[in-house]
């Protein structure tokens, strides 16, 4: 079970300034010097970490002799972080609607519908596989192909209970990708194998029957690598 220390690190804080950033929180004003004894940063660091921490937004500083510091309230830092984050996914939408118009003049190729028991068997060659905005229902459809020595990153669609499937690490998806089919709204899922093949899947509503194609154009796939990885990065871990 990661500390609230490691948590703090995995979304931008070194590990002095989450030190110092919960020491705060338990006080209501503080000075340095405290900090440091509370905290445990050296005395030396402390000035510079806290002058980090409020350049980021995580705590204040009140002028006096001597400085007096104060954490923010972390509920609003992360409702901060969460629309500058759903703000860089929208940029990141329109630079990739950008590029799909770029790629209708390069002729962007996918190999249609190659069915989930061929998918299966290009999986059972993989070392690395992700899978992103995945459904419960489909990572235990899929699950039984995974090498024992592959390693497997599962992001699941928002909501989504996760599989009990061993050896695989799972993070669930801060925001759904969804595709219409048949006029309903299904999770539209990639996945990545070896860092060198994508595909991408759906269910049908209607029959359930997974319809499967490979993206054979390299700039998209880099596209997906890409979105990839900044959505695992931002997404909780799961216990």
């Amino acid at each position: 079970m990661e500390s609230v220390v490691e948590k703090l690190q995995r979304i931008g804080l070194t590990e002095y300034e989450s030190r110092a950033y919960l020491a705060l929180l338990n006080t209501h004003l503080s000075t340095a010097t405290k900090v440091a004894e509370q905290s445990g940063v050296p005395r030396t660091k402390i000035y510079m970490v806290l002058e980090s921490l409020a350049s980021k937004g995580w705590i204040r500083i009140y002028s006096g002799v001597p400085l007096l510091f104060k954490a923010a309230d972390p509920r609003s830092i992360f409702e901060r972080m969460k629309e500058d984050y759903a703000q860089f996914l929208e940029s990141v939408k329109m630079t990739l609607g950008e590029e799909v118009k770029n790629m209708k003049d390069k002729f962007v190729v996918k190999r249609f519908d190659i069915g989930l028991e061929n998918l299966k068997e290009e999986m059972k060659k993989a070392k690395t596989i992700e899978i992103n905005n995945a459904t419960a229902d489909f990572i235990k459809k899929v699950s039984g192909a995974f090498r024992e020595d592959a390693m497997v990153k599962v992001l699941l669609f928002p909501q989504q209970p996760k599989p009990n499937v061993k050896n695989v690490q799972f993070k669930h998806a801060e925001i759904g990708i969804v595709s219409v089919v048949r006029q309903r709204e299904v999770p539209s899922m990639s996945i990545l194998l070896d860092e060198s093949r994508t595909f991408t899947a759906f269910q049908d509503p209607v029959d359930h029957r997974y319809i499967i194609d490979e993206m054979l154009y390299d700039e998209c796939s880099k596209c997906f690598f890409e979105w990839s990885s900044i959505s695992w990065g931002a997404a909780e871990q799961e216990a």
